[in-house]
């Protein structure tokens, strides 16, 4: 089903236009899916990456990538998501990269999130913990911080293969704390500690959410039916 929604996203893209490139598993397959067209139907197509994994996938497609940095118009823009709530609200930052994925997100005015059906929930947080990205040096600090603010759990994401903390593209850790009820609010309080960088907490920046469900393909958007549309 991730194909199908990546197949989409593809089909949406018109040529000459500039595109946000999101991270995650259907947000990869769909920058394949964009490439085919590319080298297929030879048409040009300008790609935004949020990582440089990212980056380095879609110039394998055969996308032109900019620097994230570029200040290029960005016409659309697409990404995953981790946990996506009844009011668009996101958790994002699994895959480290949520600081570079909202300042693209800003800058293109709203994401397509493609996803599938187990990321909706009814409560964020109610799967994953909501990654924060830190200065290392403010480890302690923000660590006791987050828990005044109501965090039943605070942990420091280790590396897998290395010893020691995951280190993002910008050189910074994640903390991934556990809330009880995260909430818009929560994106605020977050954000105004001292040595915070980001947070996965997205609000306010959903365009659209293309699911792959059993049945096919469904749209919802914002202040649209609440039912969804099935496109596919």
């Amino acid at each position: 089903m991730k194909e199908l929604v990546a197949k989409v996203i593809a089909d949406r893209v018109k040529d000459g236009e500039t595109i946000g490139l999101g991270s995650g598993s259907t947000a990869e397959l769909a920058i394949v899916a964009i490439g085919k067209r590319v080298q297929s139907e030879k048409i040009s197509i300008l790609g935004i990456p949020t990582s440089p994994y990212t980056a380095q996938l879609a110039e394998k497609a055969g996308i032109r990538v900019l620097s994230s940095s570029s200040t290029q118009k960005i016409d659309w823009a697409f990404d995953g998501a981790d946990e996506i709530d009844p009011d668009f609200n996101l958790i994002k930052g699994r895959g480290g990269a949520m600081l570079l994925e909202k300042i693209i997100a800003r800058r293109a005015g709203g994401i397509t999130v493609v996803a599938t059906e187990e990321k909706l929930v009814t409560k964020l947080g109610s799967k994953f913990p909501l990654p924060i990205e830190i200065i290392p040096a403010s480890q302690f600090d923000v660590a006791a911080e987050l828990r005044k603010l109501g965090a039943a759990e605070v942990v420091l994401r280790l590396a897998s293969e290395k010893f020691g903390a995951v280190v993002t593209d910008s050189g910074n850790y994640i903390l991934d704390a556990r809330f009880p009820d995260v909430t818009a609010a929560l994106e605020g309080q977050v954000k105004q500690l001292t040595g915070v960088v980001e947070s996965g907490l997205f609000c306010g920046l959903t365009r659209e959410v293309l699911v792959a469900k059993k049945d096919g393909i469904w749209s919802f958007k914002p202040g649209g039916n609440a039912q969804g549309t099935r496109i596919s």
